[in-house]
């Protein structure tokens, strides 16, 4: 999904996550929805990045800490470091843990590649072209919709303007 700022994308995309109610009609989405903001929240939580990782899921944070380094986003050193100590770059990184080990049949994902390195932009590409359920992204990073082989829709004041085809391998 494409379009100036100002358009409705995000504001779309929180109502497909579950985030925002639709102000008329309804909308349907899969119980098990990954949402990616487009903006961090202002305050993080006072835990450690690997408490922060952990949080929602079964058992002590520690038996977490292989599935949060298999991904190669963090060291070690890291999983103890405050969510508050660490640098945009690195809370988005955490996001997209979060987001890539939680199952989710629809992945909503607005402006993913903000805040985060080339490499790790490279290899968010190649996730989603590998998931198998349902994938809305929002992006202003050209590079990354050029790759994007999905159908486009371009948003400008809250309708839809323009809609197109599935893009060719």
């Amino acid at each position: 999904m494409t379009g100036p700022n100002g358009a409705g994308k995000t504001t779309l995309l929180r109502v497909l996550a579950g985030d925002l109610r639709p102000d008329t009609g309804t909308a349907r989405r899969p119980a098990r929805t990954g949402y990616l903001a487009q903006e961090l929240s202002a305050a993080p939580p006072r835990r450690s990045l690997l408490a922060a990782f952990a949080a929602g899921l079964p058992g002590p944070p520690e038996e977490h800490a292989p599935v949060l380094l298999s991904l190669g986003l963090f060291r070690e050193d890291d999983l103890a470091v405050p969510v508050t100590a660490l640098s945009v770059g690195q809370r988005r990184r955490l996001e997209l843990a979060r987001l890539v080990t939680r199952p989710a049949d629809l992945l909503v994902l607005d402006d993913p590649t903000n805040h985060i390195s080339l490499g790790l932009v490279e290899e968010l590409e190649q996730a989603v072209a590998a998931y198998r359920g349902a994938v809305v992204v929002v992006s202003h990073d050209r590079r990354f919709r050029r790759g994007f082989r999905g159908r486009t829709l371009e948003l400008d004041g809250g309708r839809a303007v323009r809609e197109g085809a599935a893009a060719s391998r």
